[in-house]
């Protein structure tokens, strides 16, 4: 009854683990002597073949010739089998159920190399309609709104720049009211830019594969091209930018949590400079990778009506998204910081960055 229960508890558990059971019902099933005549006889056998078909099937080529190989050398020298028993076709037994289990295996590994090409397949084109589709976007939409921006800050700056207002005289109630409205109709445009290449961003960035990349080399190509990206678009609405991103010590490789956060923030931080920094001013901006963390740094002169806001970032216009950033931040213990002072913008964002896992597998689990 002993040798029957760890028979069947075996048994029950091996789906779970394989090859550890498996060692273990050989085990008992050789052990059977000690606890009854009863497992000398053929009534082990179906578990023997179990255990083996299963081994097979779970581990690799090697251990399935080194049991067959084990096995023949124990029915031919070390024990016998009786008067009754052929040993060939005991032999062609063990062979068949060693042959069916590494046949299993092999169906299931091709077909799931079938299944992740049908899957990558699958992704690339999808990648490859979504840049269709952003390239589209950019060239109906884009081109426009910029061209708009820059026929409404023109007309701003001419009623700045008109006779009476270089000669220190008043500016009339129409060209004050006209002023305001080619004004509001800019941050009108500035605001549709920027949501549109927020959309253009999220069809073309594809942050899947930043987990598999132990040397953090995914990630700071991601920035570098948000940075190239953002640094042509201020370019194009006429603002002097100045960006870098340095590497001190090692690039970190970062989560594909952190890095979405990284780079949401640093596209955040390119979309308010485009609507609350000063037109045609410089700006700089920083991006520093070390091994455990990325610092951000952004320095801009702010437009003339909102210079005078306090040094609050939730209070300023825009400062929502950034107020979501740094609680977003603070509950991965970084900061951000943010203040105005004399007409100038100045923000810092500290994320400290945990190495990912690099064990076999990580990168095809998280494509899956």
């Amino acid at each position: 009854m002993v040798w029957i229960a760890m028979l069947v508890a075996a048994l029950v558990v091996s789906p779970l683990f394989p090859k550890s059971m498996s060692v273990a019902i050989i085990v008992i099933a050789y052990a059977g002597d000690l606890f009854t005549s009863y497992a000398s006889s053929g009534n082990s056998l179906p578990t023997h073949l179990y255990a083996y078909g299963l081994l097979a099937y779970s581990t690799n080529v090697i251990i399935a010739a080194a049991l067959f190989t084990y096995y023949i050398a124990t029915i031919l020298l070390i024990s016998p089998p009786g008067p009754g028993t052929n040993p060939v076709s005991m032999i062609s037994m063990y062979a068949m159920v060693l042959l069916l289990g590494r046949a299993l295996s092999w169906s299931e590994k091709t077909t799931r190399k079938r299944f992740e090409a049908a899957q990558n397949k699958n992704r690339l084109q999808e990648l490859e309609s979504r840049a269709r589709i952003a390239d589209a976007i950019h060239d109906a939409v884009t081109g426009d709104l910029s061209a708009a921006a820059f026929v409404a800050q023109r007309h701003v700056a001419g009623v700045s720049g008109s006779p009476s207002a270089a000669a220190g005289g008043p500016v009339s109630a129409a060209d004050a009211a006209d002023a305001e409205d080619w004004r509001q109709i800019n941050e009108y445009i500035l605001f549709a830019l920027t949501n549109v290449h927020r959309v253009i961003d999220e069809l073309n960035m594809d942050a899947t594969v930043l987990p598999g990349d132990a040397d953090g080399e995914a990630l700071a190509n991601l920035l570098r091209a948000t940075m190239n990206d953002g640094d042509r678009r201020l370019r194009k609405l006429g603002f002097e930018i100045t960006s870098i991103r340095h590497c001190a010590g090692g690039k970190p490789s970062a989560s594909r949590e952190t890095a979405e956060l990284v780079n949401n923030l640093l596209r955040e931080i390119y979309a308010n400079i485009a609507r609350h920094a000063a037109p045609g001013s410089k700006v700089d901006l920083s991006v520093m990778l070390r091994p455990n963390a990325i610092e951000i740094t952004q320095i801009n002169p702010m437009k003339e009506r909102i210079a005078g806001a306090d040094g609050h970032d939730n209070e300023l216009p825009g400062g929502h998204g950034l107020a979501s950033f740094k609680k977003q931040l603070e509950s991965h213990q970084g900061t951000l910081t943010a203040s105005a002072q004399d007409g100038s913008w100045t923000l810092f964002a500290y994320i400290p960055v945990t190495v990912i896992d690099d064990s076999p597998g990580l990168f095809e689990q998280v494509q899956a």
